[in-house]
């Protein structure tokens, strides 16, 4: 082997990613050693457990309605042993995609289908209702500064992430409602030895209520979680507008979608440091550990115990049939 050819085989085996991650780890570790860390511990110390507890609500609402969203997009039929399946899967994945980078553990409903078909068809589902949540999120980064919200970024991002944001809502629809997208994946997946060719990915026709409901739950499961994380920054004092909150939390939302921290771990820091730069770097790191804490660790635990509890009570009730 000459000495180019293991130059070359030396740069590809660089792993990037991993190089990216540890970069982030960095940048965290540089803004919190130059943070009073004792101001920091003083402002968790006085956070207020009644906002505490307003932003909590809200995050079972939250997941209230997204367990909805996903029994109402696969069936439409109420069936108690069918719902607590639903709400189990719903749960269970969502406290799963808290802990994998860039919420990938949600594709873990897809895991309760039986058969290669079905459990891709269950994940075009998956990527429609988180498209749509993700393009909600945009939609918020977009308008912030559009409205003159968040003086640190230009109303040109905000352009450019409001027309993402309307692209990702055409796209998560149509993944619901074109019977050519699924026959379009089919084909792809046939084509390269996924699926048989004797097999086929399951299409629901969905009326145009069961749309507007999946919308509209979206959006209500979507605003609790800005008004939790709107009570969480009340209780560590910070006195900016719902939308402010929200714009900030947006632009941290979308970052974590890269998948290069758990739980959003210094990526949200740095975000959130970014935008709201006017204000001391430890009232912003206590708003962000309040989030993981409050919003990941909490609404996280919440999940699991209560999605490994429905899923109990859905198979109760089978054997009992």
């Amino acid at each position: 082997m000459t000495i180019k050819n293991k130059k070359q085989e030396t740069r590809n085996s660089i792993n990037w990613f991993l190089l990216l991650r540890l970069a982030v780890i960095a940048l965290f570790i540089v803004v919190l050693s130059r943070t009073d860390l004792d101001e920091l511990w003083g402002r968790l110390k006085q956070v207020d457990g009644r906002f505490i507890l307003m932003a909590m609500l809200f995050q079972v609402l939250m997941l209230l309605f997204k367990g909805l969203r996903w029994w109402l997009l696969n069936e439409n039929v109420w069936n108690k042993q069918i719902v607590f399946q639903r709400y189990g899967e719903c749960l269970e994945a969502y406290a799963v995609g808290v802990i994998t980078p860039g919420r990938v553990g949600e594709l873990l409903k897809a895991g309760h289908a039986s058969g290669r078909t079905q459990v891709i068809s269950k994940g075009l589902l998956i990527i429609s209702e988180r498209g749509l949540d993700l393009s909600i999120f945009f939609f918020i980064a977009g308008i912030s500064p559009l409205l003159g919200y968040l003086g640190k970024v230009s109303p040109g991002i905000g352009g450019i992430m409001l027309l993402i944001s309307i692209t990702g809502i055409l796209l998560s629809f149509l993944i619901l409602t074109l019977p050519r997208i699924v026959i379009l994946v089919e084909k792809l997946l046939k084509k390269i030895r996924i699926i048989k060719g004797d097999q086929s990915l399951t299409l629901v026709p969905r009326k145009k209520n069961t749309l507007f409901s999946f919308g509209a739950l979206s959006l209500l499961s979507n605003a609790c979680a800005f008004l939790s994380f709107y009570f969480i920054a009340l209780s560590v004092a910070l006195s900016l507008d719902f939308l402010t909150i929200s714009g900030g939390v947006a632009y941290a939302g979308v970052i974590n979608t890269i998948p290069v921290t758990i739980m959003g771990l210094g990526t949200r820091d740095v975000t959130l440091l970014y935008i709201f730069s006017e204000i001391s770097s430890s009232q912003i790191l206590a708003f962000s550990g309040m989030i993981l804490l409050v919003s990941q660790i909490g609404g996280g635990l919440l999940s699991v115990f209560l999605g490994q509890f429905f899923l109990w009570k859905s198979k109760t009730i089978l054997r009992s049939l």
